[in-house]
């Protein structure tokens, strides 16, 4: 049982004994008070308070607080000369407010304070309540009534039965919902970064989707219902104000988008927390009338279960007062066990947030030394698990066990740079932990959190089973002051990141200036983004001056290291296996060394080498490498040899020959001792030494696969239908891709023209924008290989239109254009040369077909439909480029300097497909 129902009536016994040490050792060892803590009268030992002859407490001591309190009042009166030991007893202690340490509990140098579990104990630290008097239902559903609940004295948004947290009622019970369309209206003054403060958002949800879901529920029950939001790295959690059934849409209100991650067509959410959808096993809901809904799983005896739900949010508050040069200090935590933690959601919602930097932590930390939490559980959880925030110094969290939390693991530093040195965090040790199973509320939240602090040590931890990042380092996105600096991460086994929920992620991720950070002898493995960015190694905005060496990354699905840009970073002597779409990636040219990549391995059978505009454009070293391809392919860097790349001035000693591995593919990568790479330079490292290390059992524990199967999500609804009807007249709809400040006002919805309905999308080009293919718009993120595709499109061409159509294969990581046409005043041109004319300010239809199912089709059809005109059909048209094989992006573009407008409408896109990635 994980805890039991503690009467009202139980009595906390707490003794205190000072023992001494005998005669002939009193100058050497020094006297220890202990202080024991134990439900029921029991003492920490046996219950023999007797023997002890120790003074017994009176009353009804209902916390660990009672032995803070007892500490106190020793120190206050002198009575401490020595070392004290608050021993707690099995039990569960229930708790509804955390423990606070303030400087006045600090214990010395000599005379450290410790909390720490009984020999052979297990106490548990609960912060919630066991929920009982479950009645079985006709249609299989238990229920039981909360009184606190009804009162509204209470409410909780997690449930954990017999150990497992339980799924809060939502639709989908698999993958997702997609957002049909959405627009945003400020509501409120522009905000920092572009956007609106305060904005009220639309959403378009399919009708079959509205109708069985929000649809029928009534304004009461809709006041609970919750938005979960996927978007790249990002989620939203948001609540439904209000619905528009005429437009199957729901309204939102909170912050506005971000311009570079916002919700647009195909954006996936689900719905939650409705009685309606309690219709899967292990699912939950609570009704604001008390009334606690629970469907079972096959297994599972509500008779005999433990359900608990959490009252508490933190169990443990270290309150330090730096700015008074007042710190809580010479503190340890041993064997004690947090669990059942809670979070609530706020009326405003969670906006999002990189790596949910905002999410507190359960146990929590500032104007912190020498604190050392060892041996603990923290666990079942709506937050992070433990964070050393503001002014922590010389602390450790060192075999601890974080699992089950609703954000993320452990977390280092603030979020911004502390404004005096006093106010730093550095030297913390996280060493020897096991962090799992994590952002089940917050899927962006990471594994290990580095925020703006140096010299911290993160080693032999397993970090696994998380819907985002594993490590992050690092939180600054430019090349502004960092303290992320001389950062020791080493020999941590980090995997089964991603599961395809986000993107843009890494097995470890970095920010900033960082130099003498040191990324070393780590396994990172199991990487799996939703779309782009499932990368090993990944150096986000101007990460500099960071040593990547020594890593096993394998089985990531966009690349064994990735830079976007940065500084004199060094990858060497890792081995890169088995990325499945590219190996290496490039994004960003610098006028400035960005890394240099030496002594690697990189191994494949799938996908391209490499991938990203800047390895022909950028400034970097790339030596002394061995590349193989084990599918026999041969290994391209883009369409060259590595002869040919060599002569371009890359790759300077570097070759490709098959390394020799043992068995790769069973995770072997032990090198024979002819191994090509081992002439190279390369030295062989033991990956065996990641992760956990000590005694049997908790290296098995490590061992224990808890991340389910991958599930990949299907592409998105293979039929799209854009009749520009939903966003109103002059906004601009979220299909807009251009970031351009000038072009938000020359993409908007009007009603001047439409070819069908009342609306149509205006596209207005302009003199004086920043980059000449604005103002262009996409429909993205699709994924159509081996289907018959058909695109429709309704098309108003005015005597000075400048526009520019293509499909795009993004597979490979180079675009590969397929279809594609231009319009230049009234002319539509194929292949740059075949010619048609369409009529002025009259509305034409396009329609796109291509059999990308037949292996031996490399080519595709336009029907032209002109009013009063007899239609015209052209065959056999070529692809922009041969290797054009799945259909992963449709673009429209402006590509003239001059004003220029056209209008379109009834965009269709349908797909019958045989079999899709």
């Amino acid at each position: 049982m994980l805890c039991r129902r503690l009467t009202p009536l139980v009595l906390l016994a707490v003794s205190i004994v000072a023992t001494t040490a005998r005669a002939e050792d009193a100058a050497k060892e020094p006297t220890v008070t202990k202080i024991y803590v134990s439900p029921n009268g029991n003492d920490a030992h046996s219950g023999r308070l007797a023997e002890l002859n120790a003074e017994k407490t009176d009353g009804p001591l209902a916390t660990l607080s009672v032995a803070r309190d007892a500490v106190r009042k020793l120190k206050t009166d002198g009575q401490l000369p020595g070392p004290v030991r608050v021993i707690v007893a099995d039990g569960t202690y229930t708790i509804a407010e955390p423990l606070v340490l303030t400087p006045e509990d600090s214990g010395t140098e000599k005379t450290p304070i410790s909390y720490e579990a009984a020999e052979g104990a297990k106490p548990v630290i609960s912060g919630g309540r066991v929920i009982g008097r479950w009645t079985k239902s006709d249609d299989g559903i238990w229920t039981t009534k909360i009184d606190d609940v009804a009162a509204g004295r209470w409410y909780f948004e997690q449930l954990f039965v017999n150990g497992r947290r339980a799924i809060r009622a939502r639709e989908p019970n698999e993958f997702y919902f997609y957002m049909q369309d959405v627009y945003e209206e400020a509501l409120g003054e522009q905000g920092g970064g572009r956007m609106p403060q305060h904005a009220r958002q639309t959403i378009r949800l399919a009708k079959e989707d509205f109708d069985k879901t929000v649809g029928r529920l009534t304004a009461e029950e809709l006041k609970d219902v919750q938005l979960q939001i996927y978007h790249k790295w990002d989620n939203t959690r948001r609540f439904v104000d209000r619905l528009d059934p005429e437009k199957t849409a729901l309204v939102t209100e909170g912050r506005g988008m971000k311009p570079w991650n916002n919700w647009h067509r195909n954006t996936r959410f689900h719905l939650e927390n409705f009685r309606a959808a309690l219709d899967a096993p292990g699912e939950w809901f609570l009704a604001r009338d008390g009334v606690l809904f629970y469907r079972p799983l096959p297994d599972e005896d509500m008779t005999k279960a433990e359900v608990v739900a959490p009252v508490a949010e933190k169990f443990l508050v270290v309150a330090g007062v730096p700015s008074e040069g007042k710190f809580v200090e010479h503190i340890a935590l041993r064997g004690l066990n947090f669990r059942h933690g809670q979070w609530l959601t706020p009326p405003g919602g969670f906006e999002a947030e990189q790596a949910a930097a905002s999410i507190e932590a359960a146990l929590q930390f500032d104007g912190a030394k020498h604190i050392t939490v060892e041996n603990c559980e923290v666990g079942h959880l709506g937050t992070y698990a433990v964070w050393f925030r503001n002014a922590c110094r010389r602390c450790t969290l060192r075999h601890c066990y974080l699992h089950d939390f609703g954000a993320g693991g452990a977390r280092i530093g603030q979020k911004g740079m502390p404004a005096t040195e006093a106010e730093h965090t550095d030297h913390i040790v996280l060493d020897n932990n096991i962090i799992r199973q994590g952002g089940y509320l917050f899927p962006c939240a990471v594994g290990v959190w580095i925020g703006f602090s140096g010299d911290n040590q993160v080693t032999h931890n397993e970090i696994a089973d998380l819907f985002y990042t594993g490590i992050s380092a690092g939180w600054n996105w430019g090349y502004g002051p960092s303290l992320a600096k001389r950062n020791d991460i080493g020999f941590n086994q980090v995997h089964h990141i991603g599961h395809g929920v986000l993107s843009d992620m890494g097995g470890i991720y970095t920010l900033g200036l960082s130099e003498g950070t040191r990324v070393h002898d780590n396994v990172f493995h199991d990487i799996y983004a939703y779309t782009y960015g499932g990368w090993g190694l990944y150096t986000d905005q101007a990460s500099t001056g960071i040593v990547f060496e020594n890593n096993l990354v394998c089985n990531t699905k966009t690349g064994g290291f990735h830079q976007h840009f940065g500084k004199e970073n060094i990858v060497r002597n890792n081995i890169l296996a088995f990325a499945k779409l590219y190996q290496l990636q490039f994004t960003r040219p610098e006028d400035h060394l960005s890394f240099t990549l030496e002594n690697n391995i990189v191994y494949y059978d799938e996908g391209v080498l490499i991938s990203g505009g800047a390895w022909k454009k950028a400034q970097y070293a790339s030596r002394n490498n061995c590349f193989w391809n084990a599918s026999n392919e041969p290994v391209r860097f883009f369409d060259d040899t590595l002869q040919q790349w060599q002569e371009k001035g890359h790759e300077q000693g570097s070759i490709v020959a098959d390394p020799k591995f043992v068995d790769p593919t069973a995770g072997d990568y032990t090198l024979a001792e002819d191994s090509p790479a081992l002439k190279l330079g390369f030295k062989p490292f033991d990956y065996t030494k990641a992760g956990v290390y000590g005694d049997e059992a908790w290296r098995k524990k490590a061992a224990e696969s808890t991340a389910p199967p991958l599930k990949i999500a299907p592409p998105v609804a293979a039929a799209t239908r854009d009749d520009f009807e939903f966003t109103p007249v002059g906004q601009t709809p979220t299909l807009f891709a251009s970031r351009d400040k000038k072009t938000a006002e020359t993409i908007v919805i009007t009603d001047e023209t439409a070819a069908e309905g009342k609306q149509s999308l205006k596209v207005t080009d302009a003199a004086g924008l920043e980059r000449s293919y604005d103002p262009h718009f996409t429909y993205g993120r699709l994924e159509y290989a081996d289907c018959q595709v058909e695109n429709r499109l309704s098309l108003r061409a005015q005597p000075d239109t400048n526009m520019a159509f293509e499909w795009r294969d993004y597979t490979g990581g180079q675009y590969k254009p397929g279809p594609r046409f231009s319009v230049q005043g009234t002319t539509l041109i194929l292949n740059d040369q075949q010619k048609i004319e369409l009529p002025a300010d009259q509305w034409v239809r396009l329609t796109i077909t291509c059999d990308l199912a037949a292996k031996d089709n490399r080519g595709w059809t336009l029907r032209v439909d002109m009013p009063g005109q007899e239609n015209k059909v052209i065959e056999n048209l070529t692809f922009g480029n041969p290797g054009f094989r799945t259909l992963s992006w449709i673009g429209f573009m402006s590509p003239g300097e001059t004003t220029s407008t056209y209008y379109l409408d009834d965009f269709r896109l349908e797909a019958v497909c045989s079999a899709q990635k």
